[in-house]
């Protein structure tokens, strides 16, 4: 018994003297915690090193530290605070720094999850325990992951078996201890939903479908609430056909809704509005049944957004953001099946327009603020909400189906007395004539736009003005063509408003009208309009009005060009003294301006005029650059590239002095880990060096080798051969960045386009030279040495396609910038066999997610959403096809330089092979049909014996519904008449265009139906010049060209064939100019209107029209102006008279 007695009294001793310790080492932590918080430096900075040294040696005793700390009585409440972040840190993967988790043994592991639950299901503090369910939701994302097996908490198993059990018994509020408790618990469960949502939906389904029931039932909002929130987790994560039966609960989700409207509880509603726009993100389907029976969520949304009694602005935009998304989420199913929703959105974005502060005092400080001063965004919040949404929502529609209700409600406002009605039916006109594509709508916007030019309300007035300008931007250039007598003396008129903001804005304004507007018609305005914007310069004192001054000289310099040279001598030294004087803290971006206007006059007058002022803008943008701001180094950059663009290759002398500053922006040799331990995430970027180590890197170094890689492109882009012999450096520098790992993708991007111009201009100075082709060569072979070890990684990485689409464009470039004789038989046999492999690869992707997609179609029908589509949604398949374009254009590139070659070495056989493939599907007969166009284009005759395989299917694609096989095909015609053999096509291709070229014209948003016509039309223009005997008499080729053309929207192509025709006028081919030369009015309209349109016409042929219209007599062109526009008879004016 006595030795009983001495063992009992032993273990007591033991746990007490146990007891004392943990109580102890409890302690030691408290006081850790509080110093790392502690306001003292010293103090905090000891602690920091104490808490950095035990996360890295000692885990184990860290993590229970903390976690005793967590269980301890009576605790401070900030000190748990902060306990709970650190450990939500310690279990946060990814973030090895710390990450001590996954350090622990498996017993230590199994210690920590028990107390982490044990402690979320004591804590009183209801703050507390939802931190401590944040702390269990982040290490439930490690140990339950499926994905990876280091996750678990025994070694060979996987999850967290004890989890779900206890959280869904603690979430049932009919047994919940506590009302607080239960609602934590139906938090933590929704926070679960992405990392166990198979578990939470299958395995815990009837005990979920409780929970729910019960929390529906429960008399606490609170409760309500979660059960909203987790209902919205359940949806947004889960299957379709494992979230259908929640389609049940939308009616309960609007009676929650309803019910914290009612009770003023806009925080909770706030929170609920944010989930149900992720769900209509997400899955939109999880409302279509309500909407098509009841319509109430969209009519309490509604509510919400226009009632002036909330008085959360933040939530009346929730609730509009709501509508917006919806729409374009489901446009189709809404114009079919919900009519009413569209101009319910509307009249809520509407109602939105009218909250603008109107205040005298409010009205006096917009009017002090410059436009680009901080604060401006957060003024007048809920108009902005208003603006933006109207524009989605005018983006996601049709104007035939938004036109008639958005005409209506802004003739409504615009009919009231009030200003801010007058105010939001501008800016609605302003948001969406973008979109509008009647003329007639057009002009009835701008006669309401100059009618309100004159208001007395000074906002009324900037919103008249600022619309006017997104009009121009939007509807150039018919809007300048037909418009200018009435717009350009308004904006002159307005220059001169009483109130300096609504003057800066007219010149603002001025700048989109005019930068559209033709050399001819500006230079009748120029004289007055220089006069009036140099008096602005010289007598305002407003920042903004002069800025604006500044960006319209620039305008009209670009506009006028060479005519500019009588105003430049007295413009050029007030911009210098712009740069010298105008050095104060808010005057950045005048002084940005100035430089930005300085280059641009000089590409205007020439560098002849320019170049003495050149030397001194470069001298000074120099001496800014190490002290600019953000504002002045993109201004200065931007400068700097014009006035290259300008010199030429006379800028060499400025290169050394500029390449230092780009070469030390792009070295990698001072990478390190730059990141402090309280860095934010925004500010320093985890990199993969290409040795594999890992350094955090701040974002401003990306963002300086951004800028440099740009300049670098601008070099050699403009100066061509004159970049020679920088080329050796540069590319030893630009290696490293492309052999970088993981390195800013847009860096690596346009760094492999510089290198890709390097080797251009390597060929082009070892040509001038009559060197070798030895260091283009050297460059081509390093680049894909690097690049197509990279692609094998690149092209499997699902999760971001943007890097292998980078690499793929670059190594095009770089080998059509070679030229003939680099590539050998053997390289393009093996790169072509590469590249096939990779679109290999990429198909199979693209069917395994087109049977995913299928699957999901099936279910959402089984669930009985039907089978709509939103025609405006994001095509899945995209990124892939395009891809596999860009390793379609690798090879079009070696077909380009090596046509020799690449037969010879087999590749033209497999392409044929390929080819025949990929027309036969559906899926692959664009991709198919683009090789075809490199094959006639490139290899021309060779080709030949592989056109039975794909010609007709080239002839039937010239009609397909898809705008992309049309271009395709029209395209492989306009390359194939240019060869003999395709004389016996020609008829029946005569035809097929015509039939496309005379059928409906495209819409204007409809960019690929524009581009697929535009190829039309040039292919009918290279069949009717090269087969135009062949031309079946039924069809009127240059009747359909003519009344097609200029061809505007594939600028490439529009240069090519204005060029044809420019020729054929030159050789007088009849068939053009028609019988008894019919047809000249019209082709000397067209070559007038085409005339310095540098965007559709190459700049030679500006000579040869030139050359046309004064070797025409005058009476011949007198007899013409008939089919002439003012704008086409002012050009031609002047080209006589020049």
């Amino acid at each position: 018994e006595i030795r009983e007695q001495e063992v009992c009294w032993r273990q007591a001793h033991r746990q007490k003297a146990c007891a004392q310790e943990v109580m102890a080492e409890t302690a030691r932590f408290v006081e850790l915690l509080k110093a790392l918080q502690n306001i003292d430096n010293a103090t905090r900075q000891k602690a920091e090193t104490m808490y950095q040294q035990a996360k890295k040696g000692e885990p184990d005793t860290l993590m229970v530290g903390m976690m005793s700390v967590l269980g301890a009585p009576n605790m401070d409440e900030m000190v748990l605070r902060h306990d709970c972040v650190l450990l939500r840190q310690l279990c946060t993967r990814g973030d090895e720094k710390h990450f001590c988790f996954a350090r622990l043994s498996d017993q230590r592991k199994n210690e920590i999850a028990a107390g982490l639950l044990q402690f979320f299901e004591t804590q009183a503090n209801p703050k507390i325990q939802k931190m401590i369910g944040n702390v269990i939701s982040m290490l439930a994302s490690y140990v339950c992951d499926q994905g990876d097996p280091r996750g678990s908490l025994q070694q060979g198993t996987n999850g967290w078996p004890a989890l779900l059990p206890k959280i869904c018994g603690m979430a049932n509020t009919a047994t919940a201890s506590s009302v607080d408790s239960c609602e934590a618990a139906l938090r933590l469960l929704k926070d679960l939903v992405p990392t166990c949502c198979n578990e939470i939906v299958k395995q815990q389904k009837e005990q979920l479908g409780v929970i729910m029931q019960n929390g529906f039932s429960s008399p606490s909002l609170k409760h309500k609430v979660a059960v909203v929130l987790l209902i919205c987790g359940v949806v947004t994560q889960a299957e379709t056909k494992d979230w259908a039966p929640l389609l049940q609960t939308v009616p309960l989700l609007n009676q929650v809704l309803t019910g914290l409207a009612q009770a003023k509880e806009q925080d909770m509603l706030s929170e609920c509005l944010q989930e149900l726009i992720e769900v209509a993100t997400k899955e939109p389907d999880f409302f279509k049944v309500e909407l098509q029976q009841r319509k109430e969520l969209a009519k309490f949304m509604a509510t919400v957004a226009r009632s002036k009694e909330v008085t959360d602005t933040g939530l009346r935009g929730l609730a509009l953001e709501w509508l917006v998304c919806y729409l374009e989420k489901k446009t189709k199913f809404l114009r079919e099946s919900v009519p009413d929703f569209i101009p319910l959105t509307v009249e809520a974005c509407m109602s939105l327009m009218l909250e603008i502060e109107s205040g005298e005092d409010d009205v006096k400080a917009w009017m002090e603020r410059m436009d680009d001063e901080e604060g401006e965004e957060d003024e007048d919040e809920l108009f902005h909400a208003g603006e933006q949404a109207i524009d989605r929502v005018a983006q996601a529609t049709r104007m035939d189906l938004l036109g008639p209700h958005l005409f209506k409600l802004i003739g409504h406002f615009t009919s009231q007395d009030a200003w801010q009605a007058k105010h939001a039916a501008l800016a609605a006109v302003k948001q969406t004539v973008e979109y509008v594509e009647e003329e007639a709508h057009v002009g009835e916007m701008a006669k309401l736009l100059m009618a309100h030019v004159d208001h007395p309300h000074p906002r009324v007035r900037f919103t008249a003005l600022h619309a006017l300008g997104q009009l121009a931007n939007d509807q150039s250039p018919h809007f300048q063509e037909k418009w200018h007598k009435d717009v350009m003396p308004l904006l002159v008129k307005k220059m001169d408003d009483q109130v300096d903001r609504v003057a800066a804005m007219s010149m603002s304004a001025f700048v989109s009208f005019g930068e559209e507007l033709d050399d001819a018609l500006m230079a009748s305005y120029a004289g007055s309009l220089m006069q009036k914007l140099v008096m602005k310069l010289q007598q305002s004192k407003h920042r903004g009005v002069r800025e604006e001054a500044i960006t319209c000289i620039a305008v009209v310099a670009g506009v006028i060009g060479k005519d500019f040279s009588q105003y430049y001598d007295s413009i050029m030294p007030m911009l210098k003294q712009f740069v010298m004087t105008a050095t104060g803290e808010k005057e950045n971006r005048l002084r940005g301006k100035s430089f930005e206007c300085m280059s641009l006059l000089g590409i205007a007058v020439g560098k002849e005029k320019f170049l003495p002022d050149a030397r001194e803008a470069l001298n000074a943008m120099m001496q800014t650059q190490a002290e600019a701001d953000d504002v002045q180094r993109e201004y200065i950059k931007a400068a700097s590239e014009r006035i290259c663009s300008c010199l030429k290759k006379d800028f060499a002398p400025f290169l050394p002095l500029l390449l230092q500053g780009i070469f030390r922006n792009l070295s990698l040799d001072d990478l390190e880990n730059q990141a402090p331990e309280w860095a934010g995430e925004d500010e320093f970027l985890q990199v993969t060096m290409g040795d594999g180590k890992m350094v955090s890197v701040h974002s401003q170094k990306f963002q300086d080798m951004m800028q440099s890689v740009q300049l670098l492109r601008t070099f050699c882009t403009e100066m061509e051969s004159g970049f020679f012999d920088a080329v050796p450096e540069t590319a030893q520098v630009l290696l490293p960045v492309l052999s970088g790992g993981d390195l800013c993708y847009e860096v690596r991007g346009t760094a492999l386009e510089v290198w890709a111009l390097l080797i251009k201009t390597a060929r082009l100075g070892a040509q001038e030279r009559n060197q070798p082709n030895e260091l283009a060569k050297s460059l081509l072979q390093k680049v894909l040495q690097v690049t197509v070890e990279q692609m094998d990684k690149l092209i499997e990485d699902r999760e971001d396609r943007n890097p292998a689409l980078e690499a793929t464009h670059g190594i095009s470039e770089c080998i059509k910038n070679v030229g003939p004789g680099v590539l050998g038989v053997q390289e393009i046999q093996q790169l072509t066999q590469k590249f096939f492999a990779y679109m290999d690869k990429s198909m199979a992707r693209s069917a395994s997610l087109k049977l995913e997609i299928e699957k999901n179609k099936h279910e959402a029908i089984a669930a009985g959403f039907g089978e709509d589509e939103n025609e405006d949604e994001q095509d899945p398949f995209a990124e892939e096809e395009h891809l596999r374009m860009n390793l379609q254009k690798v090879l079009g590139a070696m077909m380009q330089v090596s046509p020799k070659e690449f037969v010879q070495s087999g590749s033209l056989k497999s392409c044929a092979e390929r080819v025949q493939q990929m027309v036969s599907t559906e899926d692959h007969k664009v991709l198919g049909l683009y090789v075809v166009c490199d094959m006639v284009e490139h290899l021309k005759e060779s080709s030949e014996d592989a056109w039975p395989a794909f010609m007709p299917v080239v002839f039937n694609a010239v009609l397909d519904k898809n705008p992309d096989a049309r271009m395709a095909a029209a395209y492989a015609i306009n390359m194939a008449a240019q060869v003999a053999k395709f004389n016996e096509a020609a008829p029946e291709a005569f035809k097929r265009i015509a039939q496309l070229v005379s059928g409906q014209a495209p819409k204007k948003r409809d960019f690929k139906e524009k581009i697929a016509m535009d190829n039309a039309v040039a292919a009918l223009v290279s069949l009717a010049k090269e087969k135009g005997t062949l031309c079946p008499p039924e069809v009127q080729a240059w009747d359909l060209v003519l009344a097609k053309l200029p061809l505007k929207d594939d600028e490439e192509e529009a240069k090519k064939t204005h060029g044809k025709i420019i020729e054929l006028v030159l050789n007088q081919n009849q068939g053009l100019l028609g019988a008894d030369n019919k047809n000249l009015g019209k082709v000397l309209s067209l070559l007038a209107e085409i005339y310095k349109q540098e965007n559709i016409l190459a700049k030679e042929n500006e000579q040869k029209i030139q050359q046309i219209f004064k070797m025409l007599p005058q009476n011949i062109i007198a007899a013409a102006a008939s089919n002439f526009t003012e704008k086409q008879q002012r050009k031609i004016e002047k080209m006589l008279s020049s």
